[in-house]
């Protein structure tokens, strides 16, 4: 058995090898995926799959039956636990023509409203804002940096639907909706992944100049851990063949001060109080020169000995 069982991983390990091999031949890239941060994932992060039917089985986006908004108000009946969010403070990010604006309004009744979005979009919402009925604000700051979002009260739900991937600061994105969403708050995220299965990034910079970056659903997940948003359920029935996702986060962890990332993520580098007598250098690059100085004795020595 154990002889059996030697031979089938030599047998993987060379189909592995031949495989990366080739694929440059035929066009294609072929890569080990290093999946070494799915250990401590899974031991910090509570994450479920949700079979649940929901209702939008749209494939693609921009046919002829294409409702022109990103997840249908249906949808969201069937991922939102409506009875418990009536009353509650709700924040949108990008609302863009308010299909799920007004759904909000009606159904949650919202104490209050408020919808956050780039300035160019003040156009769109002025066609449909007057039939908002609860109380409402609009944001005109980008979320990755607003200072009005952070003066507010904490929301007791977010919804960020389909807005991820159209930005490079996804870490900084999570970490706004982290500080203006209440401990035990909800979070609705709606986006593109690219379907490899290791936590990675595809950038992209389409002929219209538009810079994206398309996550795998890994790589949402581990952002998600290290921005306090460490419980996520999975709505597996949403557009199936599709490369969209829907995940409905609860915010577990508060921010470090002055950083983007929860206590559960070490720093890179750990401040140390000042002294009064640091070197001009800074702490960083004296300590980077040292190593560096280590090295050289290091170096000589093993060549003394040789």
């Amino acid at each position: 058995m154990e002889v059996s069982d030697r031979l089938r991983a030599r047998a993987r390990s060379l189909a592995r090898r031949a495989i990366v091999a080739a694929a440059p031949r035929v066009g294609l890239e072929a890569y080990e995926p290093n999946r070494d941060y799915r250990g401590r994932l899974g031991t910090l992060s509570d994450y479920r799959e949700d079979d649940r039917p929901v209702r939008d089985k749209r494939v693609e986006m921009g046919g002829e039956t294409d409702l022109g908004h990103t997840v249908t108000v249906e949808a969201l009946e069937d991922m939102i636990d409506v009875r418990s969010l009536h009353g509650a403070r709700v924040l949108e990010v990008g609302p863009k023509r308010g299909f799920h604006s007004r759904w909000l309004d009606r159904t949650l009744e919202p104490a209050e409203l408020v919808l956050v979005d780039l300035p160019s979009e003040r156009a769109v919402h002025d066609t449909w804002q007057g039939e908002l009925r609860c109380r409402h604000r609009f944001v005109y700051e980008d979320l990755a940096g607003s200072a009005e979002l952070l003066g507010l009260e904490r929301f007791d739900l977010a919804l960020c639907l389909g807005v991820l991937y159209h930005s490079v600061y996804h870490l900084q994105m999570l970490a706004m909706l982290n500080r203006a969403t209440r401990l035990g708050g909800a979070l609705l995220l709606e986006t593109t992944v690219d379907p490899r299965s290791d936590a990675s990034i595809r950038l992209r910079w389409q002929l219209r100049a538009k810079a994206k970056a398309v996550p795998t659903l890994d790589a949402v997940r581990l952002m998600l851990a290290w921005t306090g948003w460490r419980k996520v359920v999975h709505f597996t029935d949403y557009r199936p063949g599709s490369t969209e996702v829907v995940l409905l986060c609860e915010k577990t962890d508060e921010l470090v001060e002055g950083r983007d990332f929860a206590a559960t993520v070490t720093p890179h580098r750990t401040a140390r109080p000042a002294t009064g007598d640091e070197s001009p250098l800074g702490t960083g690059a004296e300590e980077d020169l040292l190593a560096g100085m280590e090295t050289v004795l290091l170096d000589a020595l093993r060549a003394e000995k040789v």
